[in-house]
């Protein structure tokens, strides 16, 4: 419980400095906490932050997001204590109040009183016509209670009636809950798939013997059964599949549909099957037969599209012409239904994640991928992971330099942290701030949004990051020497151009007096600022935000400014000319085109808030010379660190085969004469002196000191 206790601590003084520095709420800073630290592991994406309280009608609920690969509408609770030294009990008549307020919500829609009864700018009126643009479509309700409670040991099941005539999910994150993802190494919550709530498991046969804790078998899995398995758990089954459904609109998701249609027993024979991993697994054996009874962190590393072929299939509208007669989707018999599943149980955790991007990356087939969508371990992230823990940045406020610390898998930072002791962890917490731990999500939002991409941003974090580590290990391996210490700074800079814009306009008495769209807001604002700053023939200089370590006064005065009119504008129903909804309207490339046209007041910057173009030219020059310089100073350092002897052996090896002339001999006798206090080699010389010593070393060389 002390524990918890401390972690609850650290929750309540994050939310609480969170809501001072932004002007808000505690309760609004639990909100992007919680929600932030789900969308990173792909539970709960792009949440729209929507608090509406109706006291009378005993109505209240706190966000909305609409799955579109799920077809699930989330409706948001907050239940947040405000309590920094108790950690408070979630009762079931806590629940169970959640979920009446929520409902009470969900049955005003289509109550043309009750809509024009709430104002425009009412967070009520947004969250209704969210949902009734995709009530149609959608196949169920999950409402989504955050609480820093601790769910009660008394709650033994929990349910909630059907809203609407959709099923309806009740799903908890309490504080337990939070603390194990947020401590958590893995990048997703892990969870466990007990199948005999089905029947009596899965009948498989053993492929390999068990070594190194990796062990395989292969199945065969009823279609009704994963059918049912992706219903309770969506998408946490794809966390480390390299591709998200896309759809029926490409030619094998379309086959997979048509043969469910029309010959559901032949699926097994004209389909691939998937590919899963486990981190354990939990079997018994009956009548001579092994059966696999639990699955612990079930992942689909191949085999996306067909679950959610089959999932999807039977749910949806329409039909297709058979030779007699039309077949319905909805007459789908999934009973019908069976696909051969490949399982690999891997136990060890310090090879999991590299084992499954492996297994992904040779069994995906049927689909066409790219390594780029292999994320976590691709060299790019391992760059960028080395560099925030090595390089510091100009101190702050604080008057001490400190480091950015770059979370390549969910945890990092808490991991690290909570292996220290006593004055360890405050000179940590010193060096390593808070404030300045940072994600892959995060980058790529602060990425798309600096290339002018606020709509990609808009798609939610796991879209726009897929979006752009496409785009940017591509770029990473053609040119890996674009990506030092240069464009780390770079990266800085961006982080602290959004987050100070984020804050500056969250605390304007224009945004006070009416709240929401901040998300939308920021990321528009920021690409339209640099959209008429390049116009101009000139762009942000990143590298006085990066000394500073803050934005001037001009630029935030230039950021809010144009905020109220970017926040207003998508506000405006004509300004949308037809788009319904304010979210969709920013998720389109037709609304950034739109936003484009709003004018920019750019007199209000400093001169230094700029650079032109030869200022650009001449900077990438310096970035070319800083790279060159790097590059020579570690020749130099790679050539210091072997021996004079050593180059001296090397010389009189190559002499056996080379003459006294030749490279091979000159340029080792050369490094000799350096040791000993001659002239420095130049940067040619230094690099093919290491490739001498090398290609030496694999002709069979050997040198003892």
């Amino acid at each position: 419980m002390d524990e918890l206790l401390e972690y609850h601590k650290e929750l309540f003084d994050l939310c609480t400095i969170g809501a001072e520095a932004n002007a808000t709420f505690p309760q609004e800073g639990f909100f992007e906490y919680a929600h932030e630290m789900l969308g990173e592991a792909g539970i709960l994406d792009n949440i729209e932050y929507c608090p509406y309280v109706n006291s009378r009608l005993g109505i209240k609920i706190d966000g909305y997001s609409w799955n579109e690969l799920e077809k699930i509408i989330n409706i948001i609770c907050i239940d947040y204590t405000n309590e920094r030294d108790d950690v408070q009990t979630l009762k079931n008549e806590d629940i169970k109040k959640a979920g009446e307020r929520v409902t009470r919500f969900i049955e005003r829609i289509g109550d043309e009183k009750f809509y024009d009864s709430l104002a425009t700018t009412d967070p009520g009126k947004e969250a209704l016509d969210i949902i009734s643009e995709f009530i149609g479509e959608a196949i169920k309700f999950r409402v989504v209670l955050m609480t820093d409670k601790t769910l009660s040991t008394r709650v033994k099941k929990i349910e909630i009636a059907a809203i609407n005539g959709l099923k309806t999910d009740l799903e908890i994150w309490d504080l337990d809950r939070l603390k194990l993802l947020d401590s958590s190494d893995s990048e997703f919550e892990e969870f466990n798939v007990n199948l005999t709530q089905w029947g009596d498991g899965i009948k498989v046969l053993p492929a390999n013997a068990s070594s190194d804790g990796v062990s395989t078998y292969l199945g065969v899995i009823p279609g009704q059964l994963l059918s049912d398995i992706y219903n309770e758990f969506g998408q946490r089954l794809l966390e480390s599949n390299v591709r998200t459904f896309l759809d029926f609109k490409g030619g094998t998701n379309k086959g997979m549909r048509k043969s469910l249609v029309q010959e559901p027993e032949n699926f097994f024979a004209y389909n691939n099957g998937i590919t899963v991993t486990a981190s354990n697994i939990k079997s018994k054996i009956d009548k001579g037969q092994l059966f696999v009874t639990e699955i612990d962190n079930m992942q689909i590393v191949n085999g996306g599209q067909t679950t959610a072929a089959i999932y999807f299939s039977p749910r949806d509208k329409g039909s297709i012409k058979g030779i007699n007669q039309e077949k319905y989707f909805k007459d789908i018999d999934l009973s019908k239904v069976f696909v051969q599943m490949k399982l690999t149980v891997i136990e060890d955790k310090q090879i999991s994640n590299e084992m499954k991007q492996s297994i992904a990356e040779f069994s995906n087939t049927q689909n066409s991928i790219q390594q780029s969508d292999l994320q976590s371990n691709h060299p790019f992230h391992l760059k960028i992971e080395a560099r925030s823990r090595s390089q510091l940045v100009p101190a702050a406020e604080s008057g001490i330099p400190t480091k950015w610390f770059y979370e390549r898998a969910r945890g990092q930072y808490n991991t690290k942290k909570r292996a220290l002791a006593g004055s360890q962890i405050k000179k940590f917490e010193t060096e390593y701030p808070k404030s300045q731990v940072f994600s892959k999500t995060d980058m790529a939002k602060y990425e798309n949004t600096w290339r002018m991409r606020p709509h990609i941003v808009k798609k939610g974090a796991q879209a726009n990051l897929k979006i752009l580590g496409s785009e940017i290990i591509s770029e990473f391996d053609r040119n890996p020497d674009n990506f030092d210490a240069v464009f780390y700074k770079d990266l800085v800079a961006k982080m602290i151009l959004f987050r100070h814009a984020d804050s500056a306009i969250q605390s304007s008495s224009w945004y006070q007096e009416n709240r929401g769209l901040k998300a939308e807001t920021v990321t528009y604002t920021l690409a339209l600022i640099r959209h008429a700053i390049i116009a101009a023939n000139m762009d942000i200089n990143l590298d006085l935000i990066y000394q500073n370590q803050a934005l001037s006064l001009s630029l935030l005065s230039l950021v809010t400014t144009t905020a109220k009119k970017v926040k207003e504008s998508i506000e405006n129903p004509l300004f949308r000319e037809g788009v319904a909804n304010q979210s969709e309207f920013c998720k389109s490339e037709k609304g950034w085109k739109k936003i484009q046209n709003l004018e920019v007041d750019l007199s209000i910057l400093a001169t230094d808030d700029t650079i032109n173009q030869s200022q650009k030219t001449e900077r990438k020059k310096e970035e070319k010379q800083v790279i060159a310089a790097s590059k020579a100073i570690s020749f130099i350092e790679q050539v210091m660190g072997v021996s004079e002897t050593e180059w001296l052996h090397i010389a009189k090896y190559n002499a056996s085969t080379y003459p006294p002339s030749h490279l091979n001999v000159g340029i080792p006798m050369k490094c000799v004469s350096f040791l000993k206090g001659g002239s420095i080699p130049s940067d040619k010389q230094l690099k093919l002196a290491l490739e001498i010593r090398k290609n030496a070393y694999s002709a069979g060389f050997d040198f003892l000191a």
